[in-house]
């Protein structure tokens, strides 16, 4: 016996019914015949449904078993890899210092560095917990980063070597806000450092960007961030983040004709992200952040307009998460402060109060680590249909058990699907080495 997917999602759009599985990641559009087998098993009658139906249907994971409970399968294999021992994880802030100023930023910016002392500290850490892992991985991170770029060389340089003694993968990505990243430290990072990737962000054309990007003598960043863009996206993977607000949709549009003008399409990759308001400094935005409802709205707008100009925005089909959901949940992930502190998210960086432990005494804050480590996916999204795609969003913005908004693709998902169905044939596609062809 068999019964319907519960992550199906069964749209409908120009008289063609489309039917998209979010852990399979199939996507198809039904003929009359599959839509009268898949009610047919919808009304537990899977023995009046074609065999060749039978088989099509569970290969695409739109019907499974009767007894298979697709969340505990989710469950499983987040913690497989929440509480795996192979990887360590760390995010560091080189300081809490930052040459920006923006009004939305949710740090405090004092004057608070790696010394000798703590960078040792650093590298104690790091290599004592190196011991049965098989992956590293290394976001630098801050403040700006980039203030303590003799840090991060010295740093870089011993944990090359140990990994390399010890036949551990190393990978290293970056968070800055580009305005120091010459060519010549692009090199530096990526040929000594092993950094990959690195973001940055561009707050919409260069109007709305130097009134939220501000440097710390008031002026703006924009024509800066965008020539170091320019010079180092041939040897380092840029990905640029647009933070998104009631301010500046408008001029959000403009940063595509100017990247296209520069030459920087088919080299950087972009995405939105709406802005957001936390505790602290950024309430003070919080009358410009968008409900995600509405940013999903402007989301898929500014993607139709990249795609009309013929920037390469990529496919953006929704895939499923796996077992991931978050670092901040994950067993051996920290993000270390310039304090020498370990936290377990972004967002409690240099807030003393809700670190979970030092780099000299490891964990001290057994109950918030905790907390962290056992969240677990709030109620609310066990029963969505698109669950493997979004996981329970933000793990912070429920771990106090609080109420929050869903993530955007659950607003426009058809959207994306049908940008992608566009774009793509359907009749033959390949997800998980699955062909459907119905």
């Amino acid at each position: 016996m068999y019964k319907v997917s519960k992550f199906n999602l069964c749209f409908e759009q120009e008289g063609k019914n489309f039917l998209y599985n979010s852990h399979t990641g199939c996507f198809v559009i039904l003929d009359e015949d599959y839509q009268r087998s898949l009610e047919s098993i919808r009304e537990t009658k899977s023995h009046q449904v074609p065999e060749l139906h039978i088989q099509k249907l569970k290969e695409a994971g739109f019907i499974v078993d009767q007894k298979t409970d697709e969340y505990k399968i989710y469950k499983y294999m987040t913690n497989q890899s929440k509480y795996s021992n192979e990887y360590l994880g760390l995010t560091i802030a080189t300081t809490l210092q930052c040459n920006f100023r923006c009004p939305y930023c949710y740090e405090e910016h004092v004057d608070s560095y790696f010394d000798e002392k703590k960078e040792e500290d650093l590298l104690n850490f790091i290599i004592n917990n190196l011991e049965g892992r098989k992956h590293l991985s290394i976001t630098w991170y801050g403040g700006e980063p980039l203030l303590q770029k003799d840090m991060i060389d010295r740093v870089s340089t011993k944990i090359n070597k140990v990994c390399d003694e010890r036949n551990i993968d190393y990978s290293a990505s970056m968070v800055s806000n580009g305005y120091l990243l010459t060519r010549n430290v692009a090199e530096t990072l990526v040929n000594n450092n092993k950094v990959s990737f690195v973001q940055i962000t561009l707050d919409g054309g260069p109007e709305t960007h130097n009134l939220t990007r501000i440097l710390r003598n008031g002026n703006g960043s924009f024509d800066k961030i965008l020539e170091n863009i320019k010079q180092i996206c041939d040897i380092i993977n840029v990905g640029i983040r647009v933070n998104v607000s009631q301010n500046n949709v408008k001029d959000v549009y403009g940063i595509f004709p100017i990247l296209m003008a520069n030459g920087l399409n088919n080299k950087v990759s972009i995405y939105f992200s709406p802005v957001t308001a936390h505790e602290g400094a950024c309430q003070s935005v919080s009358e410009s952040c968008m409900l995600t409802e509405q940013f999903a709205k402007w989301e898929s707008e500014l993607i139709d307009y990249a795609d009309s100009l013929g920037f390469n925005m990529g496919k953006l089909y929704p895939t499923n998460l796996g077992g991931s959901v978050c670092t901040a949940v994950t067993n051996n992930t920290f993000v270390i402060d310039s304090e020498g502190d370990l936290y377990k998210c972004w967002n409690e960086v240099g807030k003393a109060n809700l670190k979970v432990g030092t780099l000299v005494d490891g964990i001290i804050n057994k109950e918030r680590y905790v907390k962290w480590v056992e969240w677990d996916f709030p109620d609310k999204c066990l029963n969505c249909s698109i669950f493997p795609l979004c996981k329970g969003r933000c793990p912070e913005m429920s771990l106090e058990g609080e109420s929050f908004e869903c993530n955007q693709l659950k607003y426009n998902i058809i959207d994306r699907l049908i940008r992608y169905f566009n774009i793509h044939s359907l009749s033959q596609q390949q997800v998980n080495k699955v062909f459907i062809d119905v």
